[in-house]
């Protein structure tokens, strides 16, 4: 196994995709082949590099545990497997959002985990304010004006 700096290795991979498929109940026959494995392998280390061992295992503990109550589940995706790591849009996992703050000790991302990451993006840009004699949306001046402020921030000044 690597150590919490390393990242998610392949042993540790394929040990979380039995012990999801055990708990799902997935039939033998059904279940990833060694080829799948390692393109599923690669798939997630492509989507999640930063991942550790220690992460990866605690991510799908935790994942497992939150389906308790559920009837029917089917294989998770990355991005499901990898929500109790990381910050949640619509209960999904967004990397661009970082990890979650309240990690335990023995989760929280290194350092070099977080330079992995992907650069958060530029905030939205307001749009101005529409004049009131003009009626509904914005004037022709009004708006050439905010397309230049853009292209002036673009270029850097």
């Amino acid at each position: 196994m690597a150590s919490q700096q390393g990242l998610a290795t392949i042993e540790t991979f394929l040990t979380v995709a039995e012990m999801v498929a055990q708990q799902l109940r997935i039939r033998a026959e059904d279940r990833w082949s060694a080829n799948i494995c390692q393109l599923k392998y690669v798939s997630f280390c492509s989507e999640f590099p930063e991942v550790n061992d220690q992460q990866l295992f605690w991510a799908a503990e935790k994942w497992l545990q939150s389906t308790a109550d559920r009837d029917f589940l089917r294989y998770p995706t990355w991005v499901e497997l990898m929500s109790p790591l990381y910050r949640c849009e619509n209960g999904l996992a967004n990397r661009c959002w970082g990890f979650k703050e309240e990690l335990p000790p023995l989760v929280q991302p290194t350092y070099q985990q977080l330079q992995m990451l992907p650069p958060r993006p530029a905030p939205l840009k307001a749009l101005p304010a529409a004049e009131p004699a003009a009626g509904p949306g914005l004037t022709r001046r009004a708006w050439a004006e905010y397309i230049k402020t853009l292209t002036e921030h673009d270029d850097g000044t």
